[in-house]
């Protein structure tokens, strides 16, 4: 009896050990599925990179050098044209303006009175015409008689400044006839109306070769000197314009290499950083948010074949490259977390993440490089949950 009742001692404990191992098992916290990411060794570089649109580095705007009639202008966006040898357009002398029937009837009084001065000048002529004759011939007598000894000297010399009187009397009612023929043409082009039109046309030629980005004055109309008419731009010297955030365009210099991304066609097309303009400008953004922004002009290189289909306008994106790395140590971005004000990762350590304080480097947008904390070959947590906290026990997610 006494071995029969050892047997069911025994047989009850282990059944207790089971039990709680059992318990143990269904108890104990299960690993945290994670994804994982490898600490890599590569080429890794810091750069800044915003939206902004391609012109041309020269444009010129061929303006009016005259008042007038402008004729239609050809030309189209796109055409060429050549410095000194294109037409871009052509301006005529400016027609006259309509007359109301007040204005036409003041001006036919005009040419009446005009006229009839030109009428009483000519008479006036005539007068002084005949009175210079009379004088003529007296002064021929006078002379006559004082070679003979009958006529005073003092006669002799009355008849001569008479003459000459006379005479200037003519060349002063002359000259009055003149003014007066002029006011009546005056008069007479008062007259004129749109019907007279008439006169050779100037051409306006191109002042550098390249092509039409904007008509800016495409159909007949009368235009002021000055009025721009055709932008003529070269596509040689085409440029990005992008605009960056200031906290960004500080740490950009000239003569940096950058790129032009996000254009419409494939890869991305080499630059270099030709200005960083000195005045900043507020933008709002899409939220309403308003931005303080500087343009930073980047310089196409390379073959002008390659970004041939773009024009002035077109959405391009730009990226500076700032600093180079060529062996950094990269982390996946999605690993980063906020820890203690500053950057950390979840190292996986015998099973276990382990938070690791990281000084971060350069930040692209799938890596960031490590410059402290972490060694290429290590895993750590990338996109880490709220259940991941530092010791707990983690497993990799299999896809």
């Amino acid at each position: 009896m006494a071995k029969v009742k050892w047997a069911r001692w025994g047989l009850g404990a282990l059944a207790a050990v089971v039990v709680a191992a059992m318990l143990a098992l269904l108890l104990a916290p299960r690993p945290v599925a994670v994804d994982t990411g490898v600490v890599r060794l590569g080429p890794i570089a810091d750069s800044v990179a915003d939206q902004g649109a391609a012109r041309v580095r020269e444009a010129y705007v061929v303006a009016a050098p005259v008042s007038g009639r402008l004729e239609r202008v050809d030309l189209d966006v796109g055409d060429r044209v050549v410095a000194g040898a294109t037409v871009v357009a052509r301006i005529r002398p400016a027609s006259a303006d309509l007359l109301d029937p007040r204005s036409r009837a003041r001006a036919e009084a005009a040419v009446a009175v005009a006229q009839s001065a030109v009428g009483a000048a000519r008479a006036d002529q005539d007068r002084y015409a005949a009175e210079a004759g009379k004088a003529d011939a007296d002064l021929g007598r006078v002379r006559t008689l004082a070679a003979q000894g009958f006529a005073a000297r003092q006669a002799l010399d009355a008849a001569e400044a008479q003459a000459r009187s006379t005479r200037a009397a003519v060349r002063a009612a002359a000259a009055q006839l003149g003014v007066r023929r002029s006011e009546l043409a005056a008069a007479r082009f008062a007259l004129l109306g749109p019907e007279a039109e008439g006169g050779r046309a100037v051409p306006v030629v191109a002042p550098a070769s390249g092509y039409v980005t904007r008509v800016l004055q495409e159909s007949e109309r009368t235009v002021s000197m000055g009025a721009p008419l055709v932008e003529i731009g070269d596509q040689r010297g085409l440029e990005a314009a992008v605009e960056f955030l200031t906290q960004d365009a500080v740490r950009i210099r000239e003569g940096m290499r950058a790129e032009v991304f996000d254009w419409g066609g494939e890869g991305s097309l080499p630059a270099m950083v030709r200005r960083v303009e000195p005045q900043g400008f507020t933008k709002v953004s899409a939220l309403g948010v308003e931005e303080q922004r500087v343009l930073v002009l980047l310089q196409f290189e390379g073959s002008p074949a390659a970004w041939s289909r773009i024009g002035p306008g077109y959405r391009v994106w730009g990226r500076v490259i700032l600093r180079q790395e060529a062996r950094a140590v990269k982390a996946p971005l999605g690993a980063l977390v906020r820890a203690d004000g500053g950057w950390a990762v979840f190292r996986i350590v015998d099973g276990r993440a382990r938070l690791t304080p990281v000084t971060v480097g350069a930040m692209t947008d799938r890596e960031a490089e490590i410059r402290k904390g972490l060694s290429g070959g290590e895993r750590v947590v990338v996109f880490p949950s709220d259940k991941v906290v530092d010791g707990v026990r983690v497993r990799a997610r299999t896809p």
